[in-house]
């Protein structure tokens, strides 16, 4: 259009139809040569989409080589061989906890689990610090040892179906080689329900929870490994409640004081001493005193016939 307006204005109509002419020609060559360079870009990003595609494919395909390698090499298993860090907790059929009683004597002779028993044939495992083994012999297994693994000697944690059915119902913690602590299922509903803590080679305290609620219903005290203490929460409450201490000059299991708190407020109302096993004195603060006197009255009143037979009067 410019070549059009600069003949017409220099030579007349003539002249500029042919700038017109020449005009045109040159923008139509000028844009060929733009399109045909952006037409290039084009071709050179899409290049680039499909060798990024490829990269992602082959990046898949590779990662899927992995997880058939990892699945054909890690055996099926029936202990806890899927976490090392948690200990797992067994069930029964249903999913549900089963509930039973816990004896109230103290365990202070459990037996710990033995890791020095003859095992037979261990069970390959993928992970370097763990060693299971079938102690029985019957192609179960039924025991774990955790290692420490910056330090494959030691022991960091143990567990232990002692019944012999690939449920674990042990678990033992330890320290520096030692043990310290043994949480065991004695009902088999999934959880703990006894606890031991030791001190050296020697147990320091038994924790135990007899109903099942998640509280601490029992707990003994031992000092180098005798019995000095049991504390009891007796109205299930989640309170201890009661106390008994052990004559610690004499044979074990001699009781020496006990007391009680009688309102479950956590102050002691009586005190009962004894001397070779025999109450030799017993103290009681004023709402004790009170306490026991009308449980006495209502016993003697409980005591009485609904219905008394009258006396006649002699004659």
């Amino acid at each position: 259009m410019e070549g059009a307006f600069m003949g017409l204005h220099i030579g007349g109509p003539f002249a500029g139809a042919g700038g017109f002419t020449l005009g045109l020609l040159t923008g139509l060559i000028t844009a060929d040569s733009h399109y045909g360079g952006l037409n290039a870009q084009i071709q050179s990003e899409q290049q680039k989409d499909h060798q990024l595609e490829a990269a992602i494919e082959e990046e898949l395909e590779r990662q899927r080589a992995l997880e058939n390698q990892v699945t054909q090499t890690v055996p099926q298993s029936t202990g806890p061989l899927q976490d090392t860090s948690a200990a797992p907790l067994p069930t029964d059929q249903d999913g549900a906890p089963q509930k039973a009683s816990v004896a109230s004597r103290p365990h202070e002779n459990v037996s710990l689990a033995s890791i020095t028993k003859q095992a037979t044939s261990p069970p390959s495992t993928p992970f370097k610090n763990v060693k299971v083994r079938d102690i029985n012999g019957d192609g179960v297994p039924d025991l774990w040892i955790y290692y420490n693994p910056h330090n494959p000697g030691e022991i960091l944690r143990q567990e232990e179906a002692t019944k012999s059915d690939g449920r674990v119902n042990s678990w033992s913690y330890f320290k520096d080689g030692q043990l310290v602590r043994r949480d065991v299922d004695t009902t088999g509903q999934g959880r703990p329900d006894i606890v031991f803590y030791y001190d050296g080679d020697k147990i320091a305290r038994e924790e135990r929870d007899e109903s099942g609620r998640g509280h601490i219903s029992y707990r003994a005290i031992y000092q180098n490994g005798r019995l000095i203490r049991v504390e009891k929460d007796t109205r299930g409450e989640g309170k201890i409640d009661s106390w008994i201490y052990y004559d610690t000059d004499q044979t074990e299991g001699i009781i020496a004081k006990d007391e009680k708190d009688l309102n479950g407020d956590g102050a002691v109302d009586l005190w009962t001493y004894y001397e070779n096993g025999r109450v030799v004195r017993r103290d009681v603060s004023e709402f004790g005193l009170d306490y026991l006197t009308e449980q006495e009255k209502e016993l003697q009143t409980s005591a009485l016939p609904d219905d008394p037979i009258p006396i006649a009067p002699q004659s």
